[in-house]
């Protein structure tokens, strides 16, 4: 199922950035905003984030633009010798320690190099439909970089040998990186042993692979692959992606958060009339406020469909009368494990039927923290905002395993990687 090699990576030379890589890492692309993207390129500009949300200037062409001057700043920084390339290829462990509700969680894992396959499906399984302009953004990106600066986040299918060989190596040598960034803990070794690389791509042979996060950037390192290979002289350089590789077994190291939907227009804004057509389906309470709404939606965990709702004065929570009348509103035809999903109820029975509210790109936009759902529909720019129970793995296992995709965004996993700890750029050598 996953055929995985190891690579040499492009790291950061401690001495060249001051002996912090705090500085220098950052979030994902996409859940980096304005502002923090600001504070990453005041942090040290060699920051990551020069290189994966590079900002746009005025006069900005074809020839010359963020993604060129992404591409300017990776050749600069190796020239420089601020990243510099592994002599031996290797795997690289990489462990988050952190708390959710007061309990300290692990999740341990390691990124590698994995074949990317010839049909959907072959070698991974995705879970979320994509978006056309992340992915032509990230396609800009990696034209010019002609690699992999962040990693795909990837979920393998019970082989709790691996983690202990992890874990064996973990012990056996300091962590070339270990930092404390918004309360995470993260730690990076290299894992150069040819005997337990090994093993390591000897189990994972025959494991099934979920993508946890990074859909957009796998569809488009497999399109540019394509794309590649009608090029002369194409050396197979990107027939591979980085990526990292987490146990799903270990689900006790996993968290899950919802991603909540806030919705520039709606057809009906009155909250009467909302409530009204919410109530032949729903049981629906008022709550006097956010954290009362998010008790309730706790409480309520994995009964029913349930759902919270605010529309700038009031908060409502809603619970389903009837399973089967809400899944009959439901024209997609997709299995019994689709529609049991939170996710797949609202938007395609309760915004799409019961509310008539238009599901495109620009009406509806995605959001971890309720706090910010609930600030943006105060200041007025949307019109309400939706709160979501989180999507359990295994209903994230037993939809991907069918080949059907969950609506965007039906998942948000806690913590992010950081990017900028290991970069794959594309040579024949790998």
């Amino acid at each position: 199922m996953a055929e995985i090699i190891p690579f040499k990576g492009l790291i950061y030379d401690s001495e060249k950035i001051g002996n912090d890589y705090s500085k220098v890492v950052a979030p994902p692309y996409d859940v980096i905003s304005p502002e923090e993207r600001d504070e990453l390129y005041s942090k040290s500009g060699y920051n990551i984030v020069r290189l994966i949300l590079s900002k746009s200037a005025e006069g900005d062409s074809p020839e010359c633009n963020k993604y060129t001057r992404a591409s300017e700043a990776l050749e600069k920084w190796e020239t420089e010798g601020v990243l510099a390339r592994d002599e031996k290829k290797a795997f690289y462990i990489y462990s988050q320690e952190y708390k959710v509700d007061g309990k300290r969680r692990e999740r341990i894992g390691f990124f590698a190099l994995m074949k990317i396959g010839e049909a959907e499906g072959d070698e991974v399984l995705p879970h979320e439909y994509t978006l056309a302009k992340p992915k032509a953004d990230r396609m800009n990106l990696i034209k010019e970089v002609r690699g992999n600066l962040s990693s795909i986040f990837s979920l393998y299918d019970g082989a709790r040998r691996v983690t202990e060989m992890l874990k064996k190596e973990m012990i056996s040598a300091e962590p070339v990186i270990d930092i404390q960034v918004d309360g995470v803990g993260h730690k990076f070794w290299r894992l150069g042993r040819e005997e337990t690389v090994n093993a390591i791509c000897s189990e994972m042979a025959d494991k099934k692979v979920f993508i946890a996060d990074g859909h957009h950037r796998y569809e488009v390192a497999k399109a540019y692959r394509d794309l590649k290979r009608n090029s002369p002289g194409y050396d197979g350089c990107a027939d591979y992606i980085m990526m990292y590789f987490s146990d799903l077994s270990v689900q006790e190291a996993l968290t899950v958060f919802a991603t909540h939907r806030i919705i520039k227009s709606m057809p009906e804004i009155d909250e009467n009339e909302i409530r009204s057509k919410l109530n032949e389906y729903f049981s629906v309470s008022e709550c006097c406020d956010l954290t009362d709404l998010a008790e309730k939606l706790k409480g309520g965990a994995f009964k029913d469909y349930a759902f919270g709702f605010f529309n700038g004065e009031k908060y409502l929570f809603m619970e389903s009368k009837d399973n089967e009348k809400l899944i009959e509103l439901i024209s997609e035809d997709r299995s019994v494990q689709w529609k049991s999903l939170d996710v797949s109820i609202l938007h395609s029975a309760v915004l799409d039927k019961i509310l008539a509210v238009k599901g495109t790109e620009g009406n509806v936009a995605y959001l971890r923290r309720a706090e910010d759902a609930v600030a943006i529909v105060k200041d007025g720019s949307h019109n309400a905002a939706f709160f979501l129970r989180p999507t359990r793995l295994e209903q994230l296992k037993a939809v991907a395993e069918l080949g059907e995709m969950m609506p965007q965004k039906s998942t948000y996993f806690y913590p992010k990687l950081l990017t900028g700890l290991v970069i794959n750029k594309f040579t024949c050598e790998q």
